[in-house]
């Protein structure tokens, strides 16, 4: 499994398991957009509330997301150390992890919500479609969990195809779901921006009955009978969450920055947050780029690490930031192409069309960075190294990031455009940062290649 002789088997072996991963991340952030496109066309203001609503909630959602995500490394490696046997009971684990996260999610996401968004000191009318977004959301939490955990247990078992295909099932009922609550059309009440939330939450609901019938009917799946009985054990959460927890700390770090960020410009008028909502929109489109690849190189490395072939993760590391090198070439390519024609998908108004335009330049330095970033990251996942990504995110995201960001916009007055430049140069930082320490990792993965030999 994973093995290749030589560079182009391994690229074709890396390419056959990166593609669905990518089709999926494509599509599944691009359904999402397409929400954004019918909130902005619906109205400036209900872009802006969207925008809001979303930057609340990522970083929650996100955050806990990523303890279920722990999945696919420890289940990858089990395969990798022939312990196959150990695999149900881990995912039972997961199953009953997400159940009581996501209890304790909606309990407080109905309860908080509004103070969170009374304090933000927003427009009244932007304040109550993010209200109304969050309530909304509520609803899908337990499907979003439970779909994660049986989409990520197909992943790591290598059937990213299984993953592409339930997405791409789901885009045409999120559209239409979409269309219909935001503009109140075959009989569903007009909701405006807000209504977006509801089509996820349904949309997810459909996805995890899906994931859950795939599960039970598919022989290579089924074998391991992750839905029988069996008692919580609480031993084994020791280890999900000693990985668990840092991967949530580094999503939360990662997603806690770009809403902090946003939230930086909720005092400025209409036209700055619906255009800046439309060009981190667009941004985080070409962030499946990159994040494809870190997934894919997760999966692989982790079932090498576990089989203690570490020349053959040493050589699929090298492959990665290829990889992610030549996608981020494309990203901004895309980029410097469609720049003044992107901003119509968002928006038709003329003022939010001229900044949109303007901002999504800085995609550019976005797609740079992250390629590295973002793989190098993936690979540190497949050695369950994830404190150190936790590390240099804060340097680069809290201790330049942020405080350059700030100076930019509120010091010197250069404005939105401050905000992009002092994230770029905190995500720069970062990229180096992961750099670096793979850089002195390696020194000791070469000890351990030599006494394999």
């Amino acid at each position: 499994m994973y093995q290749g002789k030589n560079f182009s088997e391994r690229a074709r072996i890396f390419v056959n398991l990166l593609l669905p991963v990518l089709v999926y991340q494509v599509i599944s952030y691009s359904s999402g957009m397409i929400g954004t496109f019918m909130a902005g066309h619906y109205s400036p203001t209900d872009l802006a509330g969207v925008s809001m609503g979303v930057n609340i909630w990522n970083p929650i959602m996100y955050t806990l997301n990523a303890i279920v995500l722990a999945l696919v490394p420890i289940v990858s490696q089990l395969i990798g150390k022939n312990k196959e046997e150990d695999i149900p009971t881990i995912v039972r684990q997961f199953l009953y992890i997400a159940v009581i996260i996501s209890i304790i999610l909606v309990v407080g996401l109905n309860t908080l919500a509004t103070p969170i968004v009374d304090r933000l000191g927003m427009d009244s009318s932007i304040a109550e479609i993010t209200k109304k977004y969050l309530f909304f959301e509520s609803f899908g939490v337990l499907s979003i969990f439970l779909y994660v955990v049986l989409r990520s247990f197909i992943d790591s078992l290598g059937l990213t195809r299984l993953s592409m295909i339930m997405m791409v099932v789901s885009v045409p009922i999120n559209v239409f779901l979409a269309y219909s609550f935001i503009f109140g059309k075959f009989g569903m009440p007009e909701l405006g921006g807000a209504g977006n939330a509801i089509a996820v939450s349904v949309t997810y609901t459909v996805l995890f009955f899906i994931a859950l019938f795939i599960v039970l009917t598919n022989p290579k799946i089924n074998k391991y009978k992750i839905f029988k009985k069996e008692k919580i054990r609480f031993e084994k959460w020791g280890e999900i969450f000693k990985l668990g927890i840092p991967i949530a700390i580094a999503t939360a770090l990662e997603t806690v920055v770009f809403s902090t960020l946003s939230l930086m410009v909720s005092r400025f008028d209409t036209t700055v947050i619906a255009s800046h909502q439309a060009a981190l929109n667009f941004s985080g489109f070409l962030y499946t780029l990159p994040v494809s690849v870190a997934n894919t190189a997760t999966i692989i490395i982790a079932f090498h690490v576990g089989a203690k072939d570490y020349k053959m993760a040493t050589e699929y590391t090298k492959l990665t930031v290829i990889m992610g090198m030549i996608l981020s070439s494309i990203a901004g390519l895309i980029v410097l192409l469609f720049d003044t024609k992107i901003p119509y998908l968002y928006s038709s108004d003329s003022g939010v069309i001229t900044l949109t335009a303007e901002l999504i330049l800085f995609a550019i330095g976005f797609a740079i960075c992250d390629s590295f970033a973002s793989a190098l990251a993936g690979v540190l996942r497949g050695y369950k190294k994830v404190v150190p990504i936790c590390v240099v995110m804060f340097i680069g995201y809290y201790l330049v990031g942020i405080p350059t960001a700030y100076y930019f916009v509120f010091k010197q007055g250069i404005g939105i455009e401050g905000l992009w430049i002092g994230w770029i140069i905190g995500l720069a930082v970062y990229a180096l940062g992961v750099l670096f320490y793979y850089l002195y990792m390696r020194r000791g993965i070469k000890k351990k290649i030599k006494l394999a030999k």
